[in-house]
């Protein structure tokens, strides 16, 4: 048997955060918020497992109440920080990107000792102390986002010091008994947060390029998502062989790369401006072959709640306008690409009215 400090770190909300959003997406989400907490804690603490929405770590001694404070109100900074960048950086409208700044963390901290279980090549801990802090993760806390240190590891004498303002609890457990516990809320933390650098905003730049437009009978949202979508692409792209792609989520900064017959476009998303009638992305297209780059815009205007415009313009990589005759060409191949998926969405949009 082993002596620890036990620490675990739990994303709040994260079942209601599945059960109601699209599961890909909010899965994916989570497994980056807990890299985020796992790279914040690695240095002084073991990760034991990852648990679905929370990571069991240990320290193989008492570690003292200033350095766990510390670490954790660290991890809680870098948590609430990386879901503004998700925030900033989203594309994509489903259910999870959208709802991820709602997620909150919690964390339970308990001292005991721990037995190692090694079945072929995995290892779990299991003893009484490992059961006694993942019950206190299921407490009567008045709060969303706080630490909750067990009387097993809470030393009173400790917190003299404290920035935190610490309260006494307790609730009682099946088999366990009654379990004393203190806590602190980290609700008043988030003001500390740091902001993201804001983007460049170049969707002015392309007043100077020449108009595409086209409409499509359906609604904004259905169209935005099959246009921002990479996985949808094959659907539509004339001459797509392949395309690849690193996450599912869309955001600003992430990369494709569709495969052609004799070239590879590696494609960058740019830019996304959102407002509930009119949205424009921005992507950047990389010839793989010749290293020619453009940038490509589309608007989508909301007509009605079943008729989007869309308009598309491009500028070269160095945001010049294309010179001719490569502008011909791109606005040909482009309107070519643009009317083959709006025949896509339409025919979608046809078959989810049909459905409902």
């Amino acid at each position: 048997m082993q002596e620890a400090t036990i620490l675990i770190p739990d994303i709040s909300g994260y079942t209601k955060f599945l059960t109601k959003t699209e599961l890909s997406h909010s899965t994916h989400i989570i497994n980056e918020l807990l890299q985020v907490l796992a790279d914040t804690i690695k240095d002084k603490f073991i990760l034991a497992e990852i648990e679905g929405d929370a990571l069991l770590t240990y320290h193989s001694e008492r570690m003292s109440h200033k350095d766990i404070e510390e670490l954790c109100k660290e991890a809680f900074l870098n948590f609430h920080y990386y879901l503004q960048v998700i925030e900033r950086d989203r594309v994509c409208k489903c259910g999870a990107c959208q709802g991820a700044t709602g997620l909150s963390l919690k964390f339970v901290v308990h001292f005991g000792t721990f037995d190692q279980i090694k079945i072929s090549h995995f290892t779990k801990l299991s003893g009484p102390d490992m059961v006694i802090a993942h019950r206190l993760l299921k407490n009567n806390v008045p709060a969303s986002e706080y630490i909750l240190m067990s009387d097993d590891y809470y030393q009173f004498e400790q917190m003299e010091n404290s920035t935190l303002k610490w309260n006494s609890g307790h609730d009682i457990y099946t088999v366990l008994g009654d379990i004393k516990y203190h806590y602190a809320k980290l609700n008043h933390l988030r003001s500390e947060v740091a902001t993201p650098e804001k983007l460049e905003d170049i969707s002015n730049l392309f007043n100077i390029a020449r108009k595409l437009e086209l409409e499509v009978n359906a609604p904004l949202n259905l169209v935005h998502k099959i246009l921002t979508d990479h996985s949808q692409k094959v659907h539509f792209a004339p001459g797509l062989k392949n395309i690849e792609y690193d996450s599912s989520i869309n955001r600003i900064g992430s990369t494709h790369i569709c495969e052609f017959d004799g070239d590879k476009l590696d494609i960058q998303t740019v830019q996304e401006i959102d407002d509930t009638d009119d949205v424009v992305y921005i992507e950047k297209a990389t010839s793989m072959n010749t290293g020619f780059a453009m940038l490509a815009y589309y608007e989508l205007k909301r007509k009605n709640e079943v008729t989007t415009v869309l308009n598309f313009r491009a500028l070269s990589g160095d945001r010049k306008s294309i010179p001719e005759p490569y502008a011909g060409q791109i606005y040909q191949q482009s309107e070519m690409g643009l009317n083959s998926m709006k025949q896509y969405v339409e025919e979608v949009f046809q078959n989810e009215r049909k459905a409902s």
